[in-house]
């Protein structure tokens, strides 16, 4: 979602480091959410059946761990086409729901309208690298797959963590640079002898560009303990971390292949997420972090 997952497409090898200035990344970035053709992607990747049960487990089940019930106030921050806002809506909260990019506002609202939360949920175009949002407003605040492909991740959780309330939550899904997923990469292109171009060491994981629909897309892979280190420094403490998706290989796969692969992948993804597997190498991973009151 805009950016709520991390699949890509029409990898390339040979790809640009993370650019140093901060507005042409963002710029970049604002470019990829506003095709027309990231959006029908994801409801072809994304949205299958099967992924839409597991989303409407997971999403509910997140702002639990978060303490939020029916009738909170939650923040959506990267909303992309409001597929998560909504299931926040359908729980019972009452939702704020920013994002990047005009396009997938408007997808939102229109989905919003179709699924009859409308009136739960105010739409806000928003960057989270500049935030014009109140400082410690917001209780429980989420982004589901977005920071990753800010290329500013400084000042995307500058933004984030100001606007959490003393003692509230801030739940970030993240991909996991330790995961089963990127090990099997990493060791698959030592024996081809083609290794990752252009990855990026930020401190807080390794990233990379990507092409996608003509456009370069960042993808970040934290790493979960320097993260946490680095929320501890901004008055935050991890509270939880679990699972989300186990592997993301179901979106590599292309024609026949896909078709008749991907069902058992998402599958065991549910699988993997229902009896708790470890996040330490799942593909993606949900922290939840407090801020100290």
């Amino acid at each position: 979602f805009s950016s709520q997952e991390s699949h890509v497409s029409d990898i390339s090898d040979h790809q640009p480091s993370a650019p140093a200035d901060a507005a042409e990344a963002q710029d970049k970035v604002r470019n990829v959410f506003e095709l027309e053709e990231t959006v029908a992607g994801w409801d072809d990747d994304y949205y299958h059946p099967i992924a839409e049960k597991y989303y409407d487990e997971a999403v509910p089940a997140m702002l639990r761990r978060m303490g939020a019930g029916p009738g909170d106030m939650v923040l959506d921050a990267g909303c992309g086409p409001g597929v998560h806002a909504i299931r926040a809506a359908r729980y019972g909260c009452t939702v704020k729901a920013i994002d990047l990019s005009e396009r997938m506002l408007a997808h939102a609202r229109d989905r919003a309208a179709q699924a009859g939360v409308a009136d739960k949920i105010e739409f806000q175009q928003a960057d989270l690298t500049d935030l014009k949002l109140e400082s410690e407003a917001y209780p429980f605040v989420f982004n589901w797959g977005v920071v990753i492909h800010v290329p500013d991740t400084e000042a995307a959780l500058s933004h984030l963590t100001r606007i959490v309330a003393p003692g509230g939550k801030l739940a970030l899904h993240i991909t996991n640079e330790k995961s089963l997923d990127f090990r099997l990469e990493q060791a698959a292109r030592g024996l081809v002898r083609k290794p990752l171009e252009g990855l990026h060491d930020t401190g807080l994981g390794k990233g990379v560009w990507y092409d996608h629909h003509g456009q370069k897309l960042w993808v970040l892979r934290f790493d979960a303990e320097r993260l946490s280190e680095d929320m501890e420094r901004r008055g935050f403490k991890t509270v939880d971390r679990y699972a989300a998706e186990y592997t993301e290989f179901q979106w590599r796969l292309k024609g026949p292949a896909k078709t008749i692969l991907r069902p058992a992948i998402l599958q065991a993804n549910k699988l993997a997420y229902k009896v708790g597997a470890p996040a330490s190498l799942s593909c993606t991973q949900i922290m939840i972090f407090e801020k100290h009151a």
